[in-house]
């Protein structure tokens, strides 16, 4: 057993345990972070906020606004 900086017990089998998931934990945030700067996933955000009246303004529908973003995909 050793300590964690709180000054906890923690097992050998836990210590371990956070070493093998450090990677996949790492991974994951990486994929994460990439795909929330990508400029699609950014422009949906914002279609998500505009409401239905806007898009009608616009002249357009969430659905064919949806799949211009998306490029073409999604009809």
């Amino acid at each position: 057993m050793a300590y964690q900086a709180d000054n906890t017990l923690i097992t050998n089998r836990e210590m371990l345990g956070d070493l093998l998931a450090k990677p996949f934990v790492a991974l994951f945030n990486a994929l994460t972070a990439m795909a929330e700067r990508d400029s699609r996933l950014l422009r949906l955000r914002a279609l998500a906020e505009m409401s239905e009246e806007e898009l009608a303004a616009k002249g357009t529908t969430r659905r064919e606004e949806t799949a211009r973003i998306m490029g073409g995909r999604f009809i």
